[in-house]
């Protein structure tokens, strides 16, 4: 029998899996090691999610990778950011039934769904015993959204596998570009097969080679510091592909600044960020960097004052 093996692995939605190895990690105890694969293909996707979109060359892919394949993400965006899909898997472990119990509350997929112009009366429950599915989507006339969790893969051989979910999936568009139901693609959503590879060649034969997600570096900082300063600017660098350093000058302080901002652990959509000042002021909170949206944190210093910048290139 296989010993039981575990470790944090917190993703968009503060996510914990068992896997063997937590790969690299700072001070604190995050994860360092994310590899940018960059921009793929419609068939060299781990997932078949072009079987359900109409053929284009309107879309931009990305995919990243966490402790070499053991996590692994690829965003789809279209409609300049509007539009999007992300799926975050697990190659040989499972999230724990505590994400399922998050994403089955309707305050959290809530959340998502302010994004697009839906009501709570188009909220369906997804509770699904095979293939192992938890979450929400919403439908209109207009748009659709869902978040769900979900099993892509068999049975592992590890004594501690219930079947829990290996895959989060969230999506959301007010375009036409999905070719099936909101029901259809959460339904049957899954590891690429070698005919939906054949299938999906075949309906994008004729479509252009997909451009990749455009790389720009972040290079200033902008923001406010209540009670302080209404606007403030500086410079950023990045030192890993997990960590980026930034500095900023608050004249009216005589203080120089400097901060850091970390992923959380196996995502690049969100973490947390601390800074601190020449003249002893400090301040911490968290940032999102969703698809189409510039890296956005906020948070607050000692005194409750809030703070509040973007990283842009």
């Amino acid at each position: 029998m296989l010993s039981r093996l575990c470790f944090a692995l917190v993703m968009t939605a503060s996510l914990t899996a068992c896997v063997t190895d937590g790969g690299p990690t700072d001070v604190k105890g995050r994860s360092l090691k994310i590899d940018d694969k960059g921009s793929f293909t419609p068939t060299e996707s781990r997932f078949n999610t072009f079987a359900f979109l109409k053929p284009s060359s309107d879309y931009i892919t990305d995919a990243k990778q966490r402790n070499n394949g053991q996590g692994w993400m690829e965003t789809i965006i279209w409609d300049s950011g509007r539009s999007f899909i992300t799926i975050e898997f697990i190659n040989i472990a499972w999230f724990s039934d505590s994400n399922e119990r998050r994403f089955a509350n309707v305050d959290i997929f809530t959340k998502l769904a302010k994004k697009f112009p839906v009501s709570k009366d188009d909220f369906v429950e997804l509770d699904v015993i095979s293939p192992r599915t938890k979450g929400y989507f919403a439908q209109n006339d207009k748009c659709i959204v869902g978040s769900f969790t979900k099993r892509f893969k068999g049975p592992t051989p590890y004594d501690n596998d219930r079947g829990l979910p290996d895959a989060v999936v969230e999506f959301g568009t007010c375009g036409d570009k999905f070719s099936v139901s909101p029901e259809e693609f959460i339904h049957k959503i899954d590891l690429i097969t070698e005919d939906d590879k054949k299938n999906i060649a075949s309906a994008f034969s004729n479509v252009n080679p997909l451009p990749g997600a455009k790389k720009l570096p972040l290079t200033t900082i902008n923001g406010s510091w209540a009670g302080l300063v209404d606007e403030f600017s500086g410079s950023v660098t990045r030192e890993t592909a997990a960590q980026v350093e930034f500095k900023f000058s608050l004249p009216d302080e005589s203080a120089q600044c400097t901060g850091t901002a970390v992923n959380a652990q196996k995502t690049t959509l969100t973490g947390s960020w601390e800074l601190e000042c020449t003249n002893g002021l400090h301040a911490d909170g968290i940032w999102t960097n969703r698809p189409g949206q510039n890296f956005v944190a906020s948070g607050s210093d000692t005194e409750k004052r809030r703070v509040q910048f973007e990283l842009r290139s």
